[in-house]
């Protein structure tokens, strides 16, 4: 009886365990399609939450007199382990997303994906953790505290060792491995032990195929693959033209490199244009929020540069993968969150160029925000410049096109230009680089008026 109550304590302790670590890896595969966003969070664990209490009610209804509770637990935790491996796959979910390219509305496309891939493990989870308390509770009224309590560790250690310790060390993928191996190895612990064959043979299957699908298959079938971790997924790939590249992170074509300057990113040919025209009179303190390949100002030895980028390890990569020589001594890189440094910032800038996005035309919110603009236009120099990368609708064919131009305009409201980078289609959906360029200069309010007019002496 001991030895039952234990193994059926170490399940839920698993269980707690793993339903962290499962959320949190699906909320670190969605970056890729979707971006970070609250809302996206709010809606997985509104699913994972609102299926598991069904699960609970289930586990706590089904008359056990009726039903074999050990052989249903069994089956619902091998099917618990083989959906982990199936919906936790990065090409697995990348073709999902693929399937719905047509729709526009990233709620729409969380919602869909909750519904295929997290009702039912949701379930499973609750009904399994329901049905077991029953069991403890039988065996012992006094256990409901410490059943409680296992759970809850459980899905404490689920949230800090997947974020802080496996995904870090060994990487997304193998991270999925290991969920799918501790879910599995419930099985032998449920089973009873004349099925011990039986389930030792589906134990080893399982974990065998999360292996393939999960571990081989990625690291033979992704050679551009650099990092997958926490923070970020990082890969160089190949351009179309002889010796460029093309850094994707989090599924969103960040930088590029080639041998002509042509070749490159429209929007960074731009404002490496503009980089060009600064008068060697001093050296310009230049600012870039988001880093990527380090591809703004690639060419200048002579400005200062200060890049920052969360991803603490982008100038290993981009040096070693991307650019394949160090960056020069007047450019020098920060891992920091760009929001928390500019709260801190107290220096003063020529020139900020912000690109910061987390995953395809995903800005976080916080970048979009008054509060953030006001922050960049308080470091900037007399005189400086201010260029801010937004993909969106050329011609103000969605909401956040029209709202972000009136954030902006409400911070900097003259001189304050608007440059669509790319060609582009009138009344089309289509998003293309929009950059926005302040020039930093003393108000001048005065209008030109048919009773007063200055405009009579030329432009002056």
């Amino acid at each position: 009886m001991k030895k039952m109550k234990l193994a059926l304590l170490g399940i839920i302790f698993v269980l707690g365990y793993t339903n962290l670590s499962y959320e949190l890896i699906i909320l670190r595969q969605l970056i890729n399609f979707l971006g970070s966003n609250i809302l996206i969070t709010s809606i997985v664990m509104a699913f994972i939450l609102m299926f598991m209490s069904v699960g609970y009610y289930w586990g706590s209804v089904i008359p056990f007199k009726k039903n074999p509770i050990r052989k249903i637990n069994a089956k619902l935790l091998a099917s618990l382990a083989l959906w982990y491996a199936v919906s936790c796959q990065f090409d697995i979910i990348s073709l999902f997303f693929v399937l719905l390219e047509g729709l526009k509305t990233p709620l729409i496309k969380t919602f869909l994906f909750s519904s295929i891939w997290l009702i039912l493990p949701a379930i499973a989870t609750g009904f399994v953790t329901a049905s077991i308390g029953r069991i403890v509770h039988h065996m012992n009224q006094n256990y409901t505290g410490r059943f409680m309590a296992i759970d809850t560790l459980g899905s404490v250690l689920g949230s800090l060792l997947t974020t802080l310790l496996f995904m870090p060390l060994i990487g997304v993928s193998a991270t999925v491995f290991s969920l799918v191996f501790l879910t599995a190895f419930t099985l032998l612990l449920s089973i009873h032990k004349k099925e011990k064959g039986w389930s030792l043979f589906v134990f080893v299957w399982i974990v065998f195929l999360s292996w393939t699908i999960n571990v081989y298959f990625p690291s033979k079938n992704s050679p551009y693959l650099i990092k997958d971790d926490a923070i970020s997924r990082v890969e160089i790939v190949p351009g179309n033209e002889e010796n460029s590249k093309h850094m994707i992170i989090n599924g969103s074509n960040s930088s590029k490199v080639a041998p002509y300057e042509e070749q490159m990113f429209p929007y960074i040919q731009f404002v490496n244009l503009f980089l060009k025209k600064l008068p060697m009179d001093k050296k310009y303190q230049i600012l870039v929020l988001g880093a990527a390949g380090f591809t703004a100002g690639i060419d200048d030895e002579w400005n200062e540069y200060t890049f920052l980028d969360i991803e603490p390890k982008i100038k290993e990569i981009a040096e070693k993968h991307f650019l394949e020589k160090p960056l020069g001594k007047n450019k020098r890189f920060i891992a920091q969150d760009a929001y928390f440094y500019m709260l801190q910032n107290q220096k003063k800038y020529d020139i900020i160029f912000s690109d910061v996005y987390s995953s395809k035309q995903s800005i976080p919110m916080n970048f979009v925000t008054k509060d953030f603009f006001e922050l960049l236009k308080k470091s900037l120099n007399p005189n400086g410049y201010l260029f801010i990368n937004i993909i969106t609708s050329p011609t103000f064919e969605n909401t956040f096109s029209k709202r972000v131009d009136n954030t902006l305009r409400a911070v900097f409201s003259q001189y304050l230009s608007r440059q669509i980078i790319r060609d582009f289609k009138l009344n089309s959906e289509e998003l293309n680089n929009v950059i926005y360029i302040y020039h930093h200069l003393p108000k001048d309010d005065m209008i030109y008026t048919l009773d007063k007019n200055s405009a009579m002496y030329g432009q002056f």
